[in-house]
């Protein structure tokens, strides 16, 4: 799997000249992928209307934290790309959710606003990322699958942040391009994602953004307060943890719910445990959703998690293939479907990080000592 390890003390525009450049090619054929999703799987209908819904997303992530904003120009120079590419890699499972009409956009709030709208309502193909939690003898367990396209396996890869003026070091399971999707900070901080299907998108942060920015936090309670006051433009399930706290945050592009605050076991989909958040969210008719949120209850129940070991074996699961917590529904018809594209798992007490790309199934982690 690849792996970038950022040089400590170098500007954010140098990090992202960095892993734009080690991985050019890598991150011009993601781009190009994404632009075609949201054609393909959104209601945008050419380029160039993509191409101006994720240009209205720059102004809003240099508003949120000018040092995210420096990376990912950053990587968009060390890639030769434009800087809205780039946000079509990162930002893709939101940005697919808006409606392609500028005149519908709205700017996401950073607070609750139930009434607003702005998405466009057409359920995307079904996502399938699966969080675990446990408070477990060895230690606070939380862990995931990262379920997307299929062809985004490829680009799979571990970043490796240094510690810097705005937080401690980090290391994130993300995609070439990408500032991060789910990791753990030197602080013991740990974030897990799973992505929700709104109807109500905004133009917002970059999510990827978001997750770097709460890793920055001392501890979970600052991470969960970061998250719950930026303007989120579309639907995710945030899971923040350190060694005292664990909380599971619910988000549209214009309502924030919380969903856990404590607890020994935890799981989560990709559809919404809350009302209110629901009431905006949809879910495709062939996803495996609640299949597999109801295997992790049940395997939950018949067994606490015991450790990191246990909880990569669980990801690993094909029980019920192929509506199972690991699995691939990309075809040659059709190699854009859904699959487990990778996972993460992290101890927040001692502080080891295991992660992989592709099929967990029967497949050793790669681990890391944070």
């Amino acid at each position: 799997m690849r792996r970038l390890e950022l040089p400590a003390g170098a500007s954010p525009r140098a990090w992202g000249h960095i892993h734009g450049e080690s991985f050019r090619g890598e991150v011009q054929a993601l781009a190009a992928i994404r632009t075609y999703l949201c054609m393909k799987v959104g209601t945008f209908t050419n380029r160039d209307q993509v191409m101006a819904a994720a240009r209205a997303h720059l102004p809003v992530l240099e508003a949120y934290h000018r040092p995210l904003y420096e990376e990912l120009v950053g990587i968009a120079e060390g890639a030769a790309c434009t800087p809205e590419e780039i946000v079509v890699a990162n930002h893709y499972t939101d940005l697919r959710d808006l409606d392609p009409d500028p005149a519908t956009w709205r700017p996401a709030p950073t607070r609750d606003t139930p009434g607003a709208r702005g998405g466009n309502g057409v359920p995307k193909e079904p996502d399938g990322c699966s969080v675990l939690w446990e408070e477990s003898s060895s230690g606070r367990i939380l862990a995931q699958t990262w379920d997307m396209h299929a062809t985004a396996i490829p680009y799979v890869m571990v970043l490796c942040v240094p510690a810097s003026d705005d937080g401690p070091a980090a290391t994130l399971l993300t995609v070439t391009g990408c500032l991060g999707m789910a990791g753990m900070s030197a602080a013991r901080v740990g974030i897990a994602i799973n992505n929700l299907f709104s109807t109500d998108a905004t133009v917002g942060v970059v999510w990827p953004a978001m997750v770097r920015r709460a890793l920055h936090q001392p501890t979970a309670l600052a991470a969960r307060d970061v998250i719950a006051a930026s303007p989120i433009g579309s639907g995710h399930h945030y899971f923040v943890a350190d060694r005292t706290h664990a909380f599971g945050l619910e988000a549209s592009g214009t309502r924030r719910k919380h969903v856990f605050a404590g607890g020994a076991s935890y799981a989560h989909t990709n559809h919404s445990l809350d009302d209110d958040v629901a009431a905006v969210s949809k879910v495709p008719p062939t996803s495996s959703t609640y299949d597999r949120l109801a295997w992790l209850q049940r395997d939950l129940g018949r067994a606490p998690v015991a450790d990191l070991d246990d909880a990569w074996q669980r990801l690993g699961s094909e029980d019920g293939w192929p509506r199972s917590i690991c699995t691939n529904l990309a075809t040659p018809e059709a190699p854009h479907g859904v699959a487990t594209c990778g996972a993460i798992a992290m101890n927040l007490d001692t502080g080891e990080l295991w992660a992989q790309q592709g099929f967990i199934h029967n497949v050793a982690a790669e681990k890391w000592q944070l």
